[in-house]
């Protein structure tokens, strides 16, 4: 729920790749250059106070895509608040919340005044739209707000760190006026809502979304935690072990672990020097051995960081501006102001001139990687927004196209990716400092040859250097972020609210929207003087790598993760040379870029209803919609190929991976430029084929999309690349393994699944498939291909029957057999409890995972709206039972399960060896499925009329993003429902859904005709624990199975030899 935002993010762009595995560490976020603009409005914004001398008029430029209303609010207290008011559909949103409210204000004496709509006239009209825009309707969007505090972990007191994270878990444990623990979140929950927040660097930011008709009791609720929290004495150890819990999921990610090293370079007294977490050590056993009691602590740390002139809190609802007003105002203004300037740290300035981080530190890591860091700290940036030097040189340093530096290494077998740049996370953006970073995905090869490595990467810096900023470069830069910001779509609601909240503490008013994503202002020298300063001696290089695990090299282990590392000075003949390289020929600046689109005309053709059949030809399928709902010039591409030659040998299966991945290498520098434009493109592997996607401005899609199928209808690979994708997917393998939950989904697939080959299968044949087996599988899946697509958004008809037809010469060699075509299955379990139980394959790893899976029945609308009920209701009360009440891990869930038409219950619980057995958790997971039965049974009438009438809320809530719209449908086509109006069908059985049905329903999942498998893998345990029980173990390779004496467990040891046992269900169609 909560969670500390201190994290490295790059934000370059990597396509989703979901194989089941991923070649890169995952250092590849998002991209470096997100959402932006071409043409922006100026709307006038009323800055309201109770005080008539605060009132003045500013402007804030938003998207003239953005229809939404905006207001900019100070209250007495300090507090800042933007008010963001959808008005489309706003009348028939706030009709319905009245009738509910009405209903639900006669059950219930403390729920909220709705507060009167009004329509709010703009000051400045935005560009009219077609007459057809005027008349559509928009459905329910969730109302949202976030709130952020200008102070983070940098004010933790010195002796006692992660004390910022801490409270951050303890203000959400009641306040005076709402006191009940979780009770916030209870009723979020009970609403279709949840709340979340982050503690960073120099900031701590809450937010929550929930149903509209709730926003404003939910926003009282929020409010509170900040004017009066209990900070409750018996939660402190709770909390304590939510953040050790929190911090020990972190243990094992590489980033964590570097981050912390670096940290730790830093000038002794400056608040990077610290361990920002925090966990069970420096929150309890260091401070009491100390006689320092945290909780005395508490309340005067709160009156420190949490005073309203410190905050910034964005709202956004369908409510009318006038009433979140009413709201802001009534539920805020309590907060104190502590009249305290706020803790600045601006004259800490240049925090890592020291003489241990400029050096070279080699890190044995956890995952199985060659990962090379090159990482510099500059001198604060955060002013200088309007010109982001540092994105113009992360789009230069990281471009993958022609003339890279990626290019250039990859060609040599070097390095198979590259990401870096800088981030708004604390650690890269902070009042002093900035940081910079290159992050390198090295071969075998390029592990020998790192010197060599280094070598480009510091030519390519001098490149820049030597031919200086490039204006036509910066200029190509800011028209794509304009055009995307031009035609930016509305997102979800918490996740604006989010991210505008944090704009408010770093922008002025009018950039609050654009000041993360636009480029303003060309600064020749300021790219220059940022240029100049990624200097060889002010570097810290970071490599991350396994291979040196058994030569004993390392003689150092930090502290809070135990990260074991060797550090050395860098060779000055190395800085030498890399101060005064050679020119290198190979590596030069990008060419324009041809994907940028320029004709931005929506389409006047007539829209179908539901998407139609525009191909249907050979084991070929194209479907079509053209979108009449959010007119942007835009469109998705989804593109399905099965096979059953994917999946009928475990060499084949693997084979896929590596065309995926293979193909990925070939297209990078093809389509690279692409993705700097702003097109996204995933490629993912499932157990009968692989799913394409495509997505962006439709100018250039088709381009896009000729590009990727010339690679695949062209595919080969030098034998160097084979062999090195080769070794980097069993890395890859690998590193998907040793993660406790994706193991546990490994393992659960690999019973249910008909056609899955698992990944440990995989891992362990890879080494045998060879490069001619590769070209025989290429032949044999041209010539046993179906292709499914769906093609929606701004589009003619014509010339999607010409993608069409493009997609069949491309792909398709042979006409495939209809009756061949593969359907994914699932297997029918058992009426009793079975267990998979193994260790985890990361033996130094403490954290495990427990998933129970409930199978239920092939599904029917009326079942599955059933299922979804139940799920919806038990998600707070699992929350607080087991994590809570329990403290059994700081990740557990509840899920409603849908896979292949079977429908299913989901518990999972993330948690330490160390602290809970697997049979302890198994046992609550038991108790807590029983104790919800009593929560069933004792519902009221309104409270199950509540509960319906929030799900059907939820169903009423439209996509906000024409991708989302288009992955709806495509789910619709791709799993051969079709039934695009299926909300509409599910509302309908909701209404008629009695409380007897439910109870009925949830009976299969807790009698003895349960059918149960539960997915263990276990962590390291501490010395002093034990298995209740004998254990025994075999061995499938890379796994150790467990077994335990226990009558009332049934536990597999051989996953091959037990499912042969079961029975396989029929691919099963939900279209009534």
């Amino acid at each position: 729920m909560i969670g500390i935002k201190l994290l490295r993010h790059f934000r370059k762009y990597t396509p989703r790749v979901h194989l089941t595995v991923r070649l890169f560490s995952p250092t590849h976020h998002q991209p470096h250059l997100r959402v932006k603009t071409f043409k922006c409005q100026h709307i006038s914004i009323r800055q309201r106070s109770a005080l008539p001398s605060t009132q003045k008029k500013m402007n804030i430029i938003k998207s003239l895509n953005d229809k939404r209303e905006y207001r900019v609010i100070n209250l007495e207290n300090g507090l800042t608040a933007v008010l963001i008011s959808d008005p489309s559909g706003a009348e028939e949103c706030h009709a319905a919340s009245q009738e509910d409210e009405s209903e639900e204000e006669s059950d219930e004496e403390d729920e909220e005044m709705s507060g009167s709509e009004e329509d709010e006239e703009m000051e400045e009209e935005a560009v009219e739209r077609d007459e057809d825009d005027k008349k559509k309707k928009s459905g329910e969007r969730k109302s949202a707000a976030a709130l952020c505090i200008g102070n983070g972990s940098f004010c933790d007191p010195d002796d006692i760190p992660g004390f910022a994270h801490f409270l951050e878990h303890m203000v959400f444990m009641g306040s005076e006026k709402y006191p009940a623990e979780n009770e916030l979140d209870d009723y979020l929950g009970k609403h279709g809502g949840y709340s979340n927040a982050w503690t960073d660097c120099e900031r701590t930011l809450f937010y929550f979304e929930v149903q509209k008709k709730n926003f404003q009791k939910s926003l009282d609720m929020f409010a509170n935690f900040f004017i009066s929290p209990l900070l409750r004495e018996d939660c402190v150890d709770r909390e304590v072990q939510a953040v050790d819990s929190e911090f020990q999921m972190s243990v094992p990610d590489d980033d964590d672990r570097v981050n912390q090293i670096i940290s730790l370079r830093a000038k002794k007294g400056h608040p990077m020097d610290k361990f920002l977490c925090g966990n069970l050590k420096t929150l309890k056993t260091l401070p009491e051995e100390r006689g320092v009691n945290i909780y005395a602590n508490l309340r005067g740390f709160y009156e420190k960081m949490y005073s309203a002139q410190y905050m910034t809190l964005a709202v956004e609802s369908k409510d009318s501006l006038d009433t979140l007003e009413q709201y802001v105002r009534e539920s805020f203004s309590s907060l104190p102001n502590n009249g305290q300037p706020k803790p600045s740290f601006h004259h800490l300035k240049d925090p890592f001139k020291t003489a241990e981080f400029g050096r070279f530190y080699t890190v044995s890591s956890v995952e199985n990687i060659h990962s090379l860091d090159i990482v510099w700290y500059l001198p604060p940036l955060s002013q200088q927004y309007r010109c982001k030097p540092l994105e113009y040189l992360s789009t230069l340093i990281t471009h993958e196209g022609k003339g890279s530096i990626l290019s250039y290494l990859k060609n040599r077998t070097l390095a198979l990716g590259l990401s870096g740049g800088s981030s708004y996370n604390g650690l890269d953006n902070n009042s002093t400092c900035s940081g910079f970073t290159i992050n390198i995905t090295l071969t075998d090869q390029g592990l020998q040859r790192i010197q060599e490595v280094l070598m480009v990467i510091f030519q390519y810096i001098r490149l820049l250097q030597t031919v200086g900023p490039q204006k036509r470069i910066f200029d190509e830069l800011k028209i794509i972020e304009e055009n995307k910001f031009r035609w930016k779509e509305m997102g979800e609601s918490i996740d604006y609210v989010e991210e505008m909240s944090e704009n408010m503490q770093m922008f002025p008013v009018e950039h609050y929207i654009t000041g993360r994503h636009l480029l303003y202002d060309w600064n020749e020298k300021l790219i220059e003087d940022c240029t100049m300063n990624l200097k060889p001696d002010e570097a810290c290089i970071i490599l991350r790598t396994k291979a040196f695990d058994n030569d004993c090299i390392y003689d150092k282990e930090e502290k809070w993760f135990g990260t074991k590392y060797h550090v050395q000075d860098i060779d000055p003949e190395w800085i030498k040379q890399w101060k005064d390289p050679p020119d290198n020929k190979g590596l030069f600046l990008p060419e324009d870029n041809k994907y940028i689109a320029s004709d931005f005309s929506i389409s006047s053709e007539t829209a179908t209803q539901h998407p139609e059949v525009i191909l249907e030809d050979d084991g070929c399928k194209v479907w079509f919609k053209k979108d009449c709902k959010f007119d942007v010039p835009k469109g998705c591409i989804y593109l399905r190929l099965t096979s059953h030659v994917i999946f009928d040998t475990i060499q084949n299966a693997v084979l896929c991976d590596l065309f995926i991945n293979l193909l990925l290498q070939n297209l990078t520098e093809t389509v690279y430029p692409a993705v700097i434009a702003g097109y996204e493109y995933s490629i993912e592997g499932f157990p009968t084929g692989v799913l394409i996607t495509l997505s962006g401005f439709n100018h250039k899609l088709l381009l896009f999309l000729e590009a990727l199928l010339n690679h695949i209808e062209q595919f080969s690979c030098t034998s160097e690349l084979f062999d090195a994708v080769k070794i980097q997917l069993k890395k890859a393998y690998y590193n998907e393994m040793i993660k406790p939950y994706e193991l546990a989904k490994m393992l659960e697939m690999s019973v249910l699944e008909a056609n899955y080959n698992p990944v440990p299968d995989r891992y362990q044949n890879l080494s045998s498939v060879t490069q001619s087996m590769l070209d025989t599988f290429m032949l044999q899946l041209r010539q046993n291909l179906y292709i499914d697509s769906f093609i929606y958004g701004n589009f003619h008809k014509e010339e999607v029957k010409s993608m069409g037809d493009l997609l069949k010469n491309k792909l398709q060699s042979a006409v495939p057999a209809k009756h061949l075509k593969p359907k994914r299955c699932y297997r029918e379990i058992d009426k009793r409890s079975i267990y998979c139980c193994v260790e985890g394959v990361n033996k130094d790893d403490n954290n495990s995972c427990v998933i129970a899976y409930y199978q239920s029945v092939p599904g029917s609308i009326y079942h599955s709206v059933l299922n979804e009920l139940l799920a919806y209701r038990m998600k707070e009360p699992c929350f607080d039972f087991l994590r809570t009440k329990h403290q059994l891990g700081y990740s557990v869930g509840a899920n409603s399960r849908l896979n292949n038409g079977i429908l299913g219950l989901q518990v999972s619980v993330e948690s330490q060896a160390d602290k809970f057995s697997l049979s302890t958790i198994d046992d609550h997971i038991n108790n807590f499925l029983q104790d919800f039965q009593q929560i069933l049974t004792d519902m009221t009438v309104d409270e199950f009329n509540g509960l319906v009438k929030s799900v059907i809320t939820n169903k009423l809530i439209d996509e906000v993003t024409l991708e989302d719209e288009g992955n709806r449908l495509w789910r619709e086509i791709s799993r051969e429902y079709y039934l695009f109006d299926r909300r509409d069908r599910e509302i309908s059985v909701l209404e008629k859904i009695t409380h007897q049905e439910l109870l009925d329903w949830y009976k299969q999942y807790v009698n003895k005709e349960q059918k149960k498998l539960c997915l263990q893998v276990e962590g390291k345990k501490g010395k002093d624990m034990c298995i209740n029980n004998e254990i025994e173990k075999s061995s499938d390779d890379c796994l150790i199975f467990q077994s335990i004496e226990d009558p009332a467990r049934t536990y597999i040891t051989n996953i091959e030899e037990y499912k042969q046992t079961l029975t396989i269900l029929p691919y099963h169609i939900i279209d009534s």
